[in-house]
């Protein structure tokens, strides 16, 4: 399994093999690699191939820049079909079996991903479901807190009344003070009667 995951690679969000390494496998030089891969795409189907084949470069062992393609399974199927021999159909088999090993361990690893955001998911609709019933609770209080503060006002405002009609209504009588009948009435005039 290691052996064939060293034959294939990601590129682009694919799993794609290159022409230097079929070169080495196929035991062909990557020169033939490349004059083979030329005339495919030199073909009348230039447009349809083209999107199995992805020029490249690498460095040889000098450090010099060469050119080499990365291409897909299906682009490999199309190159490598005319190889003959045991030895070309074992590696044939093996570059197969590492294409489909990739592709299943993305699919596993896009199942596992899938499923750990949807739990991420879940756990951060709980939590921000959560918030909104403590948002919506303290936007309760807050509403009650300050209908309550108003209402303190208010009540305030009319003891403030109560008090200055009482002192107005003192002078105003200076010498007899105030009666339970001139209290009564203030009181009448800021409160309300009460039933």
């Amino acid at each position: 399994m290691d052996n064939q995951n060293n034959l294939v690679h990601m590129f682009k969000n694919q799993v794609v093999v290159s022409s230097v390494q079929l070169a080495e496998h196929f035991d062909k030089r990557h020169c033939d690699i490349l004059r083979l891969l030329n005339a495919l795409l030199r073909s009348a189907n230039k447009q349809r191939l083209s999107k199995h084949f992805f020029k490249s470069n690498y460095k040889d062992e000098t450090g010099k820049n060469n050119t080499m393609y990365l291409m897909d399974r299906d682009g490999f199927s199309l190159l490598v079909m005319s190889f003959k021999g045991e030895k070309a159909l074992k590696w044939k088999l093996d570059f197969i079996d590492a294409f489909n090993a990739m592709e299943q361990e993305i699919r596993n690893n896009e199942h596992k991903l899938n499923t750990d955001l949807k739990d991420k998911l879940y756990n951060t609709s709980i939590k921000l479901e959560k918030v909104k019933i403590l948002h919506n609770r303290l936007f309760e209080e807050s509403t009650n807190q300050s209908a309550l503060l108003n209402e303190k006002r208010a009540e305030l405002l009319r003891y403030k009344a109560f008090r200055d009609l009482i002192i107005a209504k003192q002078l105003e009588n200076d010498s007899a003070g105030l009666s339970y009948d001139d209290v009564d009435e203030i009181d009448n005039r800021i409160f309300g009667e009460i039933d």
